[in-house]
């Protein structure tokens, strides 16, 4: 029987990350600021420029689960698990018996998806993106172009990267807002069923685009993802 759990990623604007070039206070850059107690936002300087807002699945590749543990089922329960550290088969590498194995040391390797062992819960195998928003306000001129889009790269040792648009850029709304404190919540929901990463050493990456107006006024309050985790 399989179990799913989830929840929802946000990233505020402490947590966003934007390009060098792109941060500061010239023209068309974007600056994070305190508009007042507990509201902060990347905020731009009005001006003609395209910027990228990113977000990477940091927080959501590692989260820390407690799976019960009862008499006999010995060191095979993993407690305080990293997902991340769950997946891989290759001998001496987390997933597998010998060093790095989360599993502390299984003669057989992990166990596969559906087998126990004395009862002992399956390993969690799979993490998916259910949709991915983003959230932010716009004054005096509406936005040029606004996009999310989620992409996906697997590193492997001495091996070239390969990117995956799991979304392509989608266009999100261009209008101004009521105020700059009345943001649009702006959503892409992934098409089901739902695509379960199951790969070590994955990432997932939000990056929210947008040029704007000469004389656009935008707060980018954040971006985020809603999630789910499977294991059987």
């Amino acid at each position: 029987m399989s179990r799913t759990f989830g929840g929802l990623i946000f990233y505020g604007a402490p947590g966003l990350v934007i390009p060098a070039a792109q941060n500061g206070s010239a023209a068309g850059q974007l600056q994070l600021t305190r508009n007042a107690i507990g509201d902060w936002s990347f905020n731009n300087v009005a001006g003609v420029a395209s910027t990228n807002i990113l977000a990477d699945n940091s927080i959501l590749a590692r989260p820390r689960v407690n799976f019960p543990a009862y008499p006999g089922q010995g060191n095979a329960v993993l407690l305080s698990n990293e997902f991340q550290e769950a997946f891989g088969t290759t001998p001496g590498t987390p997933g597998a018996a010998g060093p790095g194995d989360p599993m502390g040391g299984v003669a057989a390797g992990s166990l596969a998806v559906g087998v126990t062992q004395f009862g002992t819960p399956s390993i969690p195998w799979g993490i998916a993106i259910v949709d991915i928003f983003a959230v932010y306000s716009v004054q005096t001129a509406a936005l040029t172009a606004a996009t999310i889009a989620l992409n996906r790269n697997i590193f492997q040792e001495n091996t070239v990267t390969v990117n995956t648009a799991v979304v392509a850029p989608q266009a999100l709304a261009l209008t101004t807002t009521t105020s700059a404190t009345t943001p649009h919540v702006q959503k892409f929901t992934l098409p089901q069923p739902l695509v379960y990463e199951t790969a070590d050493f994955s990432t997932l990456l939000i990056e929210f685009a947008m040029t704007t107006a000469a004389t656009s006024a935008v707060r980018v309050y954040g971006v985020g993802m809603h999630c789910a985790v499977e294991y059987s």
